[in-house]
């Protein structure tokens, strides 16, 4: 191959590549975050797309810790008013 053919590659290789990073920066959209408003990129094949961004989905999660025993000890707990299953009681 002479250089002239070797560059022509080169170049094709290079295009293709552009072309590839662009389908695949297709796939990504940016989404508002509904708690803090703030945006985040989401892939479009994810199901449910989410409504939060990873900081709001950290600080929402139940703390606990976990004990040498390997129990768990929850750090926060919350009440929900209402009744059980099947006992009739309606909000």
């Amino acid at each position: 191959m002479d250089a002239k053919s070797i560059e022509l590659l080169k170049q094709v290789k290079a295009s293709i590549k552009a072309y590839e990073a662009e389908e695949r920066r297709k796939d990504w959209h940016e989404i508002t975050c509904r708690f803090c408003h703030s945006k985040f990129q989401a892939h479009k094949d994810w199901k449910p797309q989410p409504i939060m961004c990873k900081g709001c989905r950290v600080e929402r999660k139940a703390g606990y810790k976990t004990s040498p025993g390997g129990e768990v000890h929850y750090t926060e707990n919350q009440v929900f008013h209402g009744g059980g299953p099947g006992t009739g009681r309606r909000k």
